[in-house]
């Protein structure tokens, strides 16, 4: 009989088993369904179908070898009647019970499918049976025995195409986990793992500790009760190491058929949103994302929800939100054979569109396959000719998808066609082919899961959005009425812009913060996280949590919650968030204990907290923890040493160098050690003394040593995730000695080849020094027969001596056992070296290694291809309107703006030109933000920067004063990084400072900055290779060195590297490198105005005068000015004069018209201006009428000459120098305009067959004679190349022997005259062009050939172009050669007949006011 619960079965077995002699063999009663597939079957099996653990199961789906015997279902009300009927029949032969059983159900009200009573509460949803990954996703079935409850509110996968069973397959809820250790339990382990699952299973006790010393073999323990529940089990480490380790131990002992998943942040770097209200700093979030972490956490939530027999080993990431399961599934789209679908949605289709479901599931499309990775996909389209078709060529589409929870990516090949009716397109699915190692693998469905665990449909997100603006009205009112006007402004901006982007892109920065609202909670409602996943698959009751290494892991459960609500209630406070953001947590503790049902607790050193669930359990049974004292391999506790450094010193050694001699010991026998440490930098400062380290003989014990070198290396928090996991594994196969830490070195890890472990500074006593820390620490060399333990400290803690203690007992125990058994100890070997880090980059590399067409159908097996790639065109309207030619090829920053002038999106490039046209390119290939952004932006504007780093530092501040909506950096907030001096601290250092705070906020000093860590780690590791500061601090610090004699050495590095006046090699070094902090976080800088000057070509009388605002490490504005200097005025002073007349007149006397910011404190001009006093006081009288509250003075000055203002005046003015220049070149075009037909070389093309000539001309000649009121001829000459004006080019020819007006004589005489200059040698602006044109007609044609034959024997091209009738003559034609007027090549003839027209008449205009002036 089984029955819903042990506690249940237990009741009812009391009566049966003691009323009869042997009830072994007769009446078997319990709660767990194992034992009905585990043990001996009987001849009669009864089952109640009331256990939550048995749905599902009738005669049909019983195991076979349980349908020998007769079963029946018993409803919980006739429990009691069976167990007598079971009594008085047991001794009667098997076929007449039969015979009664037959008899007994017929006349009974209860059937195989009778319906439980209400009271009892069954799933909603039962599996019918389990399923491969390989197979399509489940339909849900709804369970019978749930009644009519909602059934929307759980959901349990099965699948309904496999939902009929066969007499040889298992039953539906087995799983199948199963031990397939190398070796058998040993030690204290059978005892563990029988109490255990005693305590867990047949008394289904809520929770269980095992208390299990470092070696014991806690992780085989806890493999054997996973495989004796058969239970899915969800174990939290604490940190990314151990989570990573105690994976690949789990999959080693319960086998490649299970599945043993990871899940742990994929956070590389990760630095909350916050602010300081001590200081008011506002930090933004800063993250980088591992993607190859990413895609385990996606393959760990695709086997939850495919799989029962999976293990998901997490860290605290687990209790953090990670999207509604339900939402989750519902974004998955399933893909056959055959099935038509729209590229788009259309009227007629009343699902997503094909790119539009990718898009829905967050998958990005990529044009490289450098950017190819999970979470992107690649599409091409091709013309494919059917050999036997005569309805012409097919367009074929190829998708390339990598979805992240595949090792991978998957090819989806289509066929397009045109429906004639509709008058659309829609795709025919042809073939789904996943990828594996050795190819793909044709398949007639596929399903793929969202690219992102946190997935909202279009509805949702537009209710969200009401609902944040609701709650953003209600928040503004109550700072509105709290008086917080700029904490209101400030909330409104944000979340208003938040609002923007998540309606046009369906995403935003700092999304998470509205997850409330994006998963319909109520305020205070528990967030869906991974523990979600587990109840909504299998039930509160059907998995088990293990908590490894309890006493650290369940103190960050509580600790995450409140760190976080204290955070966001400071940023609520200020405007920075609204109230809901205290929604995006994660869980509480009692939530998290509300959703787990059954508990092992895992630790060598469990708090009382874990030993205080033992007692408060409610099954009623006696519970003690489960110890390990024993371990399998027989080694004993280490051996604990206490070594006073002060006692060393006065022996005439040092502890830096007692250490070194004692790893050298450990090396000689080809054994490891590990240091503890209390800092990081003392981590890395002592692993780099070591690697320097020369050991010297100091006795005739040490000889054998001498010259021993050491390689050690560092591991602590600022290490990424894999980095961590490699240098243990160096560790592990010898590559490294030794490796030196503060806190990562403790819980867990499987280290036996360290037999030394060393804790400096373990009197400081601490968290790190504490009681539980110590052991754990100690308890990294008790898998080496050979361990030992030293501690350096000048007295001995309460820590130190509870240690020592628990050691000692320990090893007494462990000795007497060895002795009274004969065992010997011996060192494990450990596990494999291969961490579970290293078994995903085997996974990546032999993904990127496949030999697949990634970006496109591969041609030499596809021979009716045809030659041209047509890739899909979505947007059928791209910004091609918008004008690029004008932008250089040079460093600097651009702006993206929409109609109304606001700025969209902000960026940086090498090349602006190439930059910003990667936007506008007709196959670009964008992802939905930036797509949606080139779509609203109508210009494009950009800043010129002297460098690529000052363009990077630029860019960054921009972004952060304006905060443009489109911009969502890698790391938010990007600081660039400093280098700090910490000259106040007694023994002072160099460190990289992620900012520089305010002034007077620290005593320290900053230089900087730089535009990456790899230049600061350069100068400061040319620093450490000169003077060695870092490793003589740290002989300082510990007794070893002179605190006197490091302070001398770091007063000259100080003055080598840092001084102004210093020539040092180091110093040329780090001053290249922080070129961008001269313009933009200068102080000189921080409110100035920079003047620069620039002529524009084509006119020597004009010239340009910018003005560039810089406040506070940006450029707020920048304007330009154009204006003539009088011919007769000396260039110098007419250039002061011009500058002075803009400042004064046109540019500060605007400033009445704006805000504040327009009015600076310095105004820096390349020249000495005539009456700087007189602007001055300009300055300040507009300022007063803008901002009277302002004071302070004004300073005109010209560049600094020598000091650090010489290099920042350099730089500023190159700065300002080449925007002045580009707004030159801009006003130069503007006054100079090319048509588009001309540029792009349509006219020009257009030209060459109009006048049949063998190539497009290049270089063009227009002339055109001009009079003055019959008299003062002048001829005029303009110049187009590639069909722009080329003003530089322009001339003028005064008539020398032609009298009165003759215009053929005027023409044939200026034509010798400039071909005679047209030899060998020319400059040029005199060499031959490739086509010349009259403005005249035949008359003026025929005086031009004439003049060209004068002087040169082969005929240059040449035609005229009549203004009448716009007509085209030719030598040798009397008819014209054009048939249209309007065509590109008439276009761009008329473009420069009106151009010398123009230049004719400035030249007459300029010798009509010479006249004047005589």
């Amino acid at each position: 009989v089984v029955l819903p619960t042990e506690s249940e079965a237990a009741k009812h077995a009391i009566t049966p088993f003691h009323c009869h002699s042997n009830p072994e063999e007769s009446v078997l009663i319990g709660g767990r369904r194992d034992l009905l597939f585990r043990l001996d079957l009987p001849s009669l099996v009864l089952c109640d179908l009331s256990s939550p653990m048995l749905h599902g199961m009738t005669q049909e789906n019983l195991p076979k070898r349980a349908t020998r015997v007769p079963s029946i279902v018993v409803p919980p009300q006739k429990v009691h009647l069976v167990c007598f009927l079971m009594m008085m029949i047991i001794i009667r032969s098997c076929h007449s019970f039969r015979s009664m059983v037959r008899r007994f159900v017929g006349r009974s009200p209860f059937l195989w499918h009778h319906q439980p009573p209400q009271p009892i509460v069954a799933p909603l949803f039962y599996r019918t049976r389990s399923f491969s990954s390989e197979e399509s996703l489940p339909t849900f079935v709804p369970n019978p025995l749930a009644g009519n409850a909602d059934t929307t509110s759980s959901l349990l996968p099965t699948n309904s195409a496999s939902t009929t069973k066969t007499a040889d397959s298992d039953d539906a809820l087995a799983t199948q986990f199963r031990v397939t250790a190398p070796f058998e339990p040993t030690g204290d382990q059978p005892k563990a793992i029988a109490e255990l699952l005693t305590q867990l299973g047949e008394n289904a006790q809520e929770a269980a500790v095992l208390r299990g010393i470092t070696g014991t073999g806690k992780t085989l323990v806890m493999s054997h009760v996973i495989a004796g529940l058969q239970k899915p089990t969800l174990v939290l480490c604490h940190n990314k190491n151990l989570a990573a380790q105690l994976a690949r131990e789990l999959r080693a002992y319960l086998g490649q058929d299970s599945a043993v998943e990871l899940f742990v942040s994929y956070y590389d770097l990760f630095v909350p949103e916050s602010f300081k209200e001590t200081t008011g700093r506002y930090v933004q979030k800063k993250s980088v994302i591992n993607h190859d972490i990413d895609a385990l956490r996606h393959r760990a939530t695709r086997s939850l929800l495919t799989r029962n027999d999976v293990v998901v080993v997490a860290t605290v990431s687990a209790i953090y939100g990670l999207g509604l399961p339900e939402e989750y599934l519902n974004a998955s789209v399933e893909w056959k054979i055959g099935q038509e679908i729209y590229p788009s949605p259309n009227g007629n289709d009343d699902g997503d569109g094909f790119f539009d479901a990718l898009n829905r599931m967050l998958y990005q499309p990529v044009d490289s396959d450098d950017n190819f990775e999970p979470g992107t996909f690649q599409h091409e389209s091709y013309e494919y000719n059917e050999t036997k078709s005569s309805s012409g060529p097919i367009r074929k589409h190829k998708i390339t998808l990598w979805p992240p929870h595949e090792r991978f990516p998957v090819t989806i090949t289509a066929d397009e066609h045109q429906r004639t009716i509709h008058n659309d397109t829609y795709f025919t699915i042809r073939s789904l082919e996943p990828g594996t190692q050795k190819g793909s693998i044709p398949t007639q469905s596929l399903r793929i899961f969202p690219a992102r665990h946190h997935v909202t449909s279009s509805g949702r997100m537009e209710q969200a959005c009401v609902a944040i603006e609701e709650e953003l009205q209600q928040r503004v009112d109550e700072l509105k009425a709290q008086g917080k006007n700029e904490a209101m402004a400030k909330l409104q901006e944000r979340v208003l812009g938040d609002l923007y982007m998540m309606r046009e892109v369906g995403m935003c920065k700092g999304m998470e913060n509205y997850s409330r609202h994006m998963n319909g909670r109520e305020a205070g409602e528990t967030p869906e996280t991974l523990l979600s996943y587990f109840s909504s698959r299998f039930g509160k009751d059907e998995w088990l949590l293990v908590v490894d290494e309890s006493h650290v892991t369940l103190p960050q459960l509580k600790a995450m919650y409140f760190g976080d609500q204290s955070r966001k209630k400071t940023l609520i406070k200020h405007g920075y968030r609204l109230p809901s953001a205290l929604d995006n947590r994660p869980l509480k503790v009692d939530e998290f204990w509300k959703q787990v049902q059954q508990t092992l607790f895992v630790s060598a050193t469990p708090s009382a907290y874990e030993l205080e669930q033992l007692k408060q359990s409610s099954t009623g049974f006696t519970q003690e923890p489960v110890d390990m004292v024993i371990r399998p391999t027989h080694v004993c506790d280490p051996e604990i040493e206490v070594r006073s450094p002060t006692m060393l010193r006065d022996k005439g050694s040092n502890p830096m160098n007692d250490l070194a001699h004692e790893i050298c010991q450990r090396i000689a026998k080809n054994e490891r050690a590990l240091v503890l440490t209390l800092t990081k930098r003392d981590a890395e400062d002592l692993a780099s003394y070591l690697n320097s380290y020369e050991n010297k003989a100091l006795d005739s014990a040490m000889v054998e040593l001498e010259n021993t070198s050491i390689n050690a290396t560092y591991l602590h928090s600022g290490l990424k995730t894999d980095e961590r996991a490699d240098r243990l594994r160096a560790l592990q196969k010898g590559e490294v000695d030794v490796v030196v830490g503060v806190n990562c070195l403790r819980e867990g890890l499987d280290l036996p080849q360290v037999s030394l472990v060393v804790v400096l500074g373990a009197d400081s006593e601490g968290f790190l020094r504490s009681e539980t820390a110590l052991l754990q620490t100690v308890g990294r060399a008790a898998r080496n027969r050979h361990g030992r333990a030293i501690f350096y400290a000048e007295r001995d803690t309460m820590s130190m001596k509870k240690c020592m203690d628990v050691t000692n007992d320990r090893r007494k125990k462990q000795l007497a056992h060895n002795a009274l058994h004969g065992y010997k100890p011996r060192s494990t070997k450990g596990s494999s070296t291969m961490t579970f880090f290293d078994l995903l980059r085997d996974e990546i590399e032999a993904e990127q290694q496949l030999e697949f067409t990634k970006g496109g159908i591969d041609k030499s097996s596809s021979p009716h291809l045809t030659l041209t790639k047509v890739p899909l065109n979505l947007k059928d309207s791209k910004k091609t309107s918008i004008p690029t030619d004008h932008i250089p090829g040079l460093p600097g920053v651009y702006f993206w703006k929409d109609c109304d002038g606001s700025i969209l999106y902000i960026g940086k490039a090498v090349k602006l030109r190439s930059r910003i046209n990667s936007y506008l390119a007709p196959n670009a290939n964008h992802g939905k933000r930036i797509e949606t952004m080139v779509e609203k932006a109508t210009t494009v504007e950009f800043v010129l920067t002297p460098s690529e780093r000052d363009a990077l530092v630029l860019e960054s501040n921009l972004i952060k004063k304006h905060k443009p909506p489109f911009n969502v950096l890698l790391k938010d907030d990007v600081h660039y990084p400093y280098i700090r001096a910490s000259v106040e601290e007694r023994l002072p250092k160099l460190t990289i400072s992620p900012y520089r705070p305010p002034s007077g906020e620290s005593k320290s000093r900053f230089f900087g900055p730089y535009t990456s860590f790899k230049e600061i780690n350069q100068i400061l590791d040319q620093v450490e290779e000169t003077y060695d500061l870092r490793v003589k601090s740290l002989e300082a610090g510990h007794g070893s060195g002179s605190v006197e004699e490091y302070n001398e050495l770091f007063q000259k590095a100080m003055k080598d590297v840092f001084s102004s006046r210093s020539t040092a090699v180091l110093k040329e070094l780090r001053t290249g490198y922080e070129e961008a902090g001269l313009l933009f976080d200068s102080s000189f800088n921080s409110c100035r105005d920079i003047v620069a000057v620039a002529s524009v070509e084509g006119d020597d009388s004009d010239i340009v005068v910018h003005v560039a605002q810089l406040r506070k490490g940006y450029v707020a504005g920048q304007f330009s000015y154009t204006c003539s200097i009088p011919r007769e005025a000396e260039k110098d002073s007419g250039i002061a004069e011009s500058v002075q007349m803009v400042l004064e007149h046109r540019h500060y006397r605007s400033g009445g018209e704006v805000v504040e910011s327009w009015f600076p404190d310095d105004v820096l001009t390349p020249v000495e201006l005539p009456d700087p006093t007189s602007l001055r006081k300009t300055i300040r009288e507009v300022r007063k009428e803008v901002e009277p509250a302002r004071k302070g003075s004004i300073t005109i000055r010209s560049p600094g000459k020598k000091g650090p203002r010489q290099l920042v005046d350099a730089r500023a003015l190159e700065f300002a120098k080449s925007n002045a220049i580009q707004a030159a070149q801009e006003r130069k075009h503007q006054r100079y305009p090319a048509l588009k037909t001309s540029m792009d070389g349509t006219a020009t093309k257009e030209l060459a067959e109009m006048l049949k000539l063998h190539q497009a001309p290049s270089v063009i000649e227009c002339y055109d004679i001009s009079h003055t009121q019959g008299e003062a001829t002048v001829a005029s000459r303009v110049v187009f190349r590639e069909g722009r004006p080329v003003p530089e080019l322009y001339r003028r020819f005064n008539i020398r022997t032609v009298e009165g007006i003759d215009d053929y004589s005027s023409l044939a005489e200026v034509l010798e005259r400039r071909f005679k200059r047209a030899g060998p040698g020319c400059d040029e602006a005199w060499a031959a062009p490739d086509l010349v044109v009259i403005d005249g007609g035949k008359g003026q044609l025929s005086a031009a050939q004439q003049g060209i034959a004068r002087v040169h024997a082969s005929l240059i091209p040449i035609c005229a172009l009549a203004k009448n009738h716009e007509e085209l003559f030719v030598p040798e034609s009397s008819s014209p050669v054009n048939e249209s007027t309007d065509s590109p090549a008439m276009l761009l003839l008329r473009h420069l007949r009106d151009e010398s027209h123009r230049f004719a008449l400035k030249t007459h205009r300029a010798q009509r006011r010479r006249s004047m002036g005589r």
